[in-house]
C-alpha cells in the first residue's frame, strides 16, 4: 500500500465519484433496457397465465434490445433512454466513491494484519511480501466486504432507481417514489431484493478484483518481458472488461431476482421463495433473463470506472511525486 492510499483518503472518494459520474451516465440507457427486458418477461408471464385460463391463445414473446429501445423512442423520444439518471446517478457516484475508499481501507488493514496469518499459512515470500496467491483472495474478500457494505447503505435509492426505470410505475420525482414506496410496503420495501443484491454485488465486486487484478498483472509482465508498449490505460481496460465478463455470467441470476424482487415485492417476496417461482415457471433459463444487455454494460462500466479511477490515482502520485522532487 503506497503512501498515497494512505494518507489521501480524500482521492479514492474523488476518484470514486468521477468515476461513478461517468460510468452511470453514458451507460444509462443500457440499465434502463435490461429493466425493462427483464420487467417484459415478467408481464408477458402473468398475461400468457390469464390467458390460458380463458381457453385464448397468445404468440410468443418477441421483446428484444432493438424492439425495446424502438419502444422506448416512440413512447418517450431519445431522452426517454436516460430515465432514470438522477436516481441512478444519486446512488453510483457517493456509492462508488464509497466503494473505492471502502476497498482502500479494507485493504490497508489486510496489509497491517498480514504478518499475523501469513506464518501460519506458510505461504509469504521471503522477502515477507505477499505472494501472488494471497494477494488475489484479499482481492476477493475485499472487493466483496466493500461492495456489500456500500450496496446495504444506497439500497432505498437502488429501489427508487430500478423502479423509475420500469414503466410499471409512473413517478414524477425521487421524492414521490420515496413517499409511495413507504406507502404501500413501508420502510420495507425500500430494502427489497437486499438478499438477492448482496449476493449478486459482494461475489461479483470479488470476482471482478480477483479476475482485474490478475488479468491486469499477466498484462503487465507480457509487456515488459516481451517488449511491447502498452498504455496503462488500455491494459486497465482491456483487464476490466475480461473480470466484468467473468462475473456477470456468475452472479447474473441474482440481478434478474433482485429486480423481480424490486418491481412487485408482493409476488416475489424473498430470495428463496421467488427462485422457485422463477424456476417452476421459467426453467432454468428464466434466471438469465436480460444477460446479454448486462455482458454490455457491466464489463464496460466497471472497465470504465476503474481506469478512470486509477487514472486519477496515477495522475496524483505523479503531481506529488514532482512536488516533492521540487522541495
Amino acid at each position: 500500500m503506497s503512501k498515497v492510499d494512505k494518507k489521501n483518503p480524500a482521492l479514492h472518494l474523488t476518484g470514486g465519484a468521477l468515476s461513478g459520474m461517468v460510468a452511470c451516465t453514458a451507460l444509462q440507457p443500457l440499465d434502463l433496457i435490461k429493466t425493462r427486458l427483464q420487467q417484459q418477461r415478467q408481464d408477458h408471464l402473468a398475461f400468457l397465465k390469464e390467458a390460458k385460463s380463458k381457453g385464448l391463445k397468445v404468440s410468443p414473446q418477441k421483446s428484444n434490445i432493438y424492439s425495446t429501445v424502438k419502444d422506448i423512442i416512440h413512447s418517450n423520444g431519445y431522452s426517454g433512454l436516460w430515465r432514470g439518471t438522477v436516481p441512478t446517478i444519486v446512488r453510483n457516484v457517493p456509492g462508488s466513491a464509497f466503494y473505492f475508499f471502502a476497498l482502500s481501507e479494507i485493504r490497508e488493514i489486510l496489509a497491517r494484519t498480514r504478518g499475523t496469518w501469513q506464518p501460519i499459512l506458510n505461504k509469504s515470500g521471503s522477502n515477507g511480501l505477499p505472494t501472488a496467491e494471497h494477494q488475489r483472495w484479499e482481492n476477493l474478500f475485499s472487493g466483496s466486504a466493500a461492495r456489500g457494505a456500500v450496496g446495504y447503505v444506497m439500497m432505498p435509492v437502488t429501489v427508487v432507481k430500478v423502479r423509475y426505470e420500469s414503466n410499471f410505475y409512473n413517478y414524477t420525482s425521487m421524492s414521490q417514489a420515496f413517499k409511495s414506496i413507504i406507502k404501500t410496503d413501508g420502510v420495507r420495501g425500500l430494502f427489497a431484493g437486499y438478499g438477492a443484491t448482496f449476493i449478486r454485488d459482494a461475489p461479483f465486486a470479488g470476482i471482478y478484483l480477483f479476475f482485474y487484478e490478475g488479468c491486469k498483472a499477466w498484462a503487465n509482465d507480457y509487456a515488459v518481458s516481451h517488449n511491447v508498449p502498452v498504455a496503462n490505460a488500455v491494459i486497465n481496460m482491456g483487464s476490466g472488461v475480461a473480470a466484468g465478463m467473468a462475473a456477470t455470467c456468475t452472479t447474473q441470476p441474482f440481478d434478474m431476482l433482485k429486480t423481480r424482487m424490486q418491481l412487485k415485492p408482493m409476488m416475489y417476496k424473498n430470495l428463496i421463495q421467488s427462485a422457485k417461482k422463477v424456476y417452476m415457471e421459467e426453467g432454468l433459463m428464466g434466471f438469465f433473463d436480460g444477460i446479454s444487455v448486462r455482458l454490455i454494460r457491466k464489463p464496460l462500466n466497471s472497465a470504465i470506472s476503474w481506469t478512470i479511477y486509477e487514472e486519477v490515482v496515477r495522475w496524483y502520485s505523479r503531481k506529488d511525486q514532482l512536488l516533492k522532487e521540487r522541495l
